[in-house]
């Protein structure tokens, strides 16, 4: 017994040091990672070297009227035609009192571009070169603005990827952050025409001033750089956040901030609320909507039913009769019975061909108001002119935990970042708290002008069940409008009471595949394109958080996958559910790059990707072999597919009683030919190489493989 404990220590050690090397090659430090992108994406391409010639080696400061202001250049130029080329000289202001509110004085200027620095800290080397090369290239563009992280002992991290241009969140915040540069000649242009009292609101009225608050119909003046532009000192530089300095003006100017005083005499929001067989679902919704929303908006409530029992029918009809029967009651209820299939975009397109309102708000009946504002916040962003649809914050019941703030569009599908996250914290630089533009937002709470859900199209009804809401949104967007969330707008959200939830079984899960691939059909453009989500965050998994991409490395770059059947090497295996598997991507690999279904004719990239995560519970994951079971539903034929092993922080964080499960996460790619046609269900081997040992366990999730 002595003896085979000590060869069976030998092969645990084995095993720990060929772990331990796999993932110091897996696991990449942020550090390490943004400095190759750096040099991939900036120094191959010479931009630096390009402009270097407009900016001199020598610099003087000076204080002016208590400003801190750096000379970066020699020569001055203010007229169009310097202006539609390079920028010749660059002025830094040292600015720190945006929070405060103080007197704005601006001091002598006279520079081409302005750079206005509002917290201590370095400016990256291209950061000028990558700024002029903007403003050289885009003549309409009068504000730029970038991307930042913590430098401390010669370590980056803590990186903060921002948004492109977000008219809302730079209203609820000052999210460009440490610095900004400006053409010097619009912005002086504003300040002697409205002398504003805050950078701020000066910064406002500049874009304002060239059409920042509008439709996008054209260029917008305000430039995002999408790299790192500036490195702060400590944690806790990161967001100027919080200010409302403005916003109350803003709105008032903009027409939608002033109070209403009364209703009018006509309905101006009509609720629209799909429902069926869950009256008592319902009536909390309607309830809590009546007993806790202070407005003076008149409601029209319309409930489509697509076929409820008649008990229940006759309860939602005695239920809204006695409602509009109600003393002094300012709203109007109305009942549309329509007998057929579940389909929700259908449903909502019936109310809103009935809805009286100005505003269609729709709303789940599994919906609970818990705020009395809420109605009268969404409405004011609604009414805004370049607005599209308004979102909220979604919680679980009686909780803090998130459902819902915001959709972000993804290669592998739309997403809901926060998503069981405890909103008591701020997350990711504030993106559960005050108002964020994002490219899609959740209909179980989706408040829009009737002339914007018309413009759109309406919700497309070839969509039944899933991702119509994202569809619609989408739709909104590229007619140019901003669809927005409000976090801080909050509603709790029983979630998928009435119909359960998808992918529970392979029928949902091949429904939900489908109506994916149709999404995107749809909208070809925005394929894995986000402009409120920044390419150096993870877009290819649905995770929770904001995570730098180099924290899951989801490539291509990988060989293909060997595969063969498996009977053998199943023979003996344990199935046991403490072998855990979950997968998150199964897909044709052209369609995974493209969006799109491939040709017909062959390519490189024929075959399908795979990605997940598996371990095994109680057990030390280092010692297990692991490899993807694909089984033939039809014949019960399995073949196993060799997979790569990959780094997965979040998993591990999860898992902190579990021994060695930092490379729990696995990706595959595997050739159109190696598998016959069919329907198969995914599936995990474990075998441990230091013991007889073999476990196998089984996914719900399905392929077609044609």
């Amino acid at each position: 017994m002595g003896l085979k404990r000590a060869v069976k220590q030998i092969l645990i050690d084995r095993e720990h040091r060929k772990y331990e090397i796999a993932l110091k090659e897996k696991s990449l430090s942020y550090d390490g990672w943004i400095r190759k992108q750096e040099e991939n994406n900036i120094i191959k391409p010479n931009i630096c070297e390009k402009y270097r010639n407009y900016l001199t080696t020598e610099s003087e400061k000076e204080t002016y009227d208590g400003y801190e202001m750096e000379n970066e250049g020699k020569s001055s130029c203010f007229d169009a035609s310097c202006r539609k080329n390079e920028a010749h000289t660059v002025q830094t202001i040292y600015y720190k009192d945006i929070e405060k509110g103080n007197k704005l004085k601006i001091p002598r200027l006279w520079a081409d571009i302005v750079l206005i620095q509002m917290y201590e800290g370095e400016r990256s080397g291209f950061a000028i070169p990558l700024i002029l090369k903007e403003f050289a290239e885009h003549e309409d563009v009068i504000l730029i603005y970038g991307d930042e992280d913590v430098q401390a002992g010669g370590e980056r991290k803590r990186p903060w990827f921002k948004p492109d241009w977000s008219p809302d969140r730079f209203l609820a915040s000052f999210y460009f952050g440490a610095l900004v540069a400006v053409r010097t000649a619009s912005l002086w242009e504003v300040w002697e025409r409205e002398q504003s009292r805050t950078l701020y609101l000066l910064l406002y009225h500049l874009i304002v001033s060239h059409g920042g608050f509008a439709k996008r119909e054209q260029e917008m003046p305000v430039f995002h750089v999408r790299q790192v532009l500036f490195h702060s000192l400590k944690p806790g530089y990161g967001q100027i956040k919080h200010l409302a300095l403005l916003e109350e003006e803003v709105l008032l100017a903009q027409g939608s901030g002033k109070k209403k005083e009364s209703c009018g005499p006509e309905p101006e929001i009509s609720v629209i609320i799909p429902s069926k067989d869950h009256p008592e679902i319902l009536f909390r919704c309607l309830n809590s909507f009546l007993e806790r929303t202070v407005t003076c908006y008149r409601c029209d409530f319309i409930i489509v039913d697509n076929g409820s029992g008649e008990v229940n029918r006759r309860l939602v009809e005695k239920k809204l009769e006695d409602l509009n029967a109600g003393p002094d009651n300012k709203n109007s209820f109305r009942y549309f019975y329509h007998p057929m299939e579940f389909n929700f975009s259908k449903m909502c397109n019936m109310g809103a061909k009935e809805a009286k309102g100005r505003l269609l708000l729709f709303l789940n009946d599994d919906m609970e108001i818990i705020q009395p504002d809420w109605l009268d916040q969404m409405a004011q962003k609604a009414l805004l002119p370049y607005t599209g649809a308004v979102g909220a914050k979604l919680l679980y019941p009686e909780s803090y935990i998130i459902q819902h703030a915001g959709i972000t569009n993804l290669r592998v599908g739309p997403a809901h970042k926060l998503q069981f996250l405890d909103d008591r914290e701020e997350h990711y630089y504030g993106m559960n708290r005050g108002v964020h533009d994002m490219l899609g937002v959740t209909g179980a709470c989706l408040l829009m002008r009737r002339e914007v859900f018309g413009e759109a199209g309406g919700f497309f009804e070839g969509l039944a069940v899933a991702f119509n809401d994202v569809d619609l949104c989408y739709s909104i967007f590229e007619k140019g409008y901003y669809n927005l969330v409000r976090n801080d707008v909050v509603l709790y959200h029983h979630e998928s009471l009435s119909r359960g939830k998808d992918g529970e079984s392979k029928e949902k899960q091949l429904r939900l595949l489908r109506e994916k691939d149709l999404l995107y059909e749809r909208h070809q453009k925005i394929y894995g394109k986000d402009p409120f989500y920044h390419p150096y965050l993870t877009t290819d998994m649905l995770e929770s958080g904001y995570s730098p991409a180099c924290q899951y490395q989801v490539t291509l770059n990988m060989p293909w996958a060997r595969v063969k059947e498996c009977a053998k090497d199943l023979a003996g295996a344990r199935e046991d559910s403490c072998l855990v598997v979950g997968m998150e991507c199964a897909m044709d690999i052209y369609k995974w790059k493209y969006g799109v279904a491939p040709p017909e004719e062959t390519t490189e990239d024929m075959g399908y990707y795979f990605q997940g995560y598996t371990f095994v519970i109680g057990s030390d994951n280092a010692c297990y072999e692991k490899r993807l079971l694909l089984k033939n539903l039809a014949n019960g034929k399995v073949y196993g597919i060799s997979i790569d092993q990959r780094f997965r922080p979040d998993i591990k964080n999860n898992l902190s009683d579990q021994l060695n499960v930092d490379l729990t996460g696995f990706a595959a790619k595997m050739k159109c030919d190696k598998i016959p046609e069919g329907s198969y269900q995914f599936g995990m081997l474990a075998v441990d190489r230091c013991s007889r040992q073999r476990l196998i366990n089984w996914s719900s999730w399905t392929l077609e493989i044609k």
